[in-house]
């Protein structure tokens, strides 16, 4: 699934976010990224998402080369992979059906098949009752669930998540985080940017610490005792 060798990333101000990071990560796999800020995990997750290009090294995702894709095709590679930030970014003018919609209206579905997807994702993220909802009648937590549908529409095999529940009290992190491992059992790799302590340790999953664009410690026993 994903394949880094070799890759280093430095900016043009000078800044060497990722010093020779090799990294290998199945499919199916769910995957914690740690480490303190400015570790290198924003800068792996836009290599990732071929948003920024390696310096040096390769990056592999599903057997494409990230890194040399040409700019027209980025956005066709973007949608492969689903991709979850802390701040939700969701269109205030259009209900939940609507956002997730949104990302299916660039694909060649017809209405029916997307109103038919649109239903499996609401009833996957538990949000059926809200359909015709805006963001603004929605809690925290349920529009984290309508980012996360949104990202998963059009059946990515690469779910990517930054920092997922930084904005959320310990209950809905708790749903969000189970959320994302029901996602994970349905076939979808996923990988979590976090800092949530406590979601490391009390669902422990492969979990691989950064620091100063090093990989310190890869343990696939999970938690913050174990690296």
């Amino acid at each position: 699934m994903i394949h880094l060798e070799n890759v280093s990333k430095v900016y043009k101000n000078g800044t060497n976010a990722l010093n020779n990071i090799s990294l290998d990560i199945e499919d199916g796999e769910f995957v914690y990224f740690i480490g303190e800020t400015g570790s290198g995990k924003s800068t792996l997750i836009r290599l990732l998402d071929g948003e920024e290009v390696p310096t040096k090294g390769k990056v592999i995702v599903n057997g494409t080369n990230v890194g040399r894709l040409r700019f027209s095709k980025v956005p066709l590679y973007r949608r492969k992979i689903g991709v979850v930030f802390q701040d939700y970014q969701l269109l205030k003018n259009k209900t939940v059906f609507g956002n997730i919609a949104f990302a299916l209206e660039v694909t060649n579905m017809t209405k029916k098949e997307v109103s038919q997807r649109v239903r499996e994702v609401l009833h996957i993220i538990d949000l059926d009752n809200e359909i015709r909802n805006y963001p603004t009648q929605l809690s925290g937590g349920q529009q984290q669930r309508v980012v996360i549908g949104r990202a998963i529409a059009n059946r990515p095999g690469l779910l990517i998540c930054d920092e997922p529940t930084g904005n959320l009290d310990p209950r809905h992190s708790k749903e969000i985080i189970e959320l994302l491992q029901k996602i994970n059992d349905g076939g979808t790799t996923v990988i979590v940017v976090t800092h949530d302590e406590a979601l490391v340790e009390n669902y422990r999953k492969r979990t691989i610490l950064l620091d100063n664009g090093r990989i310190i410690s890869d343990n696939a026993q999970g938690g913050y005792s174990h690296v």
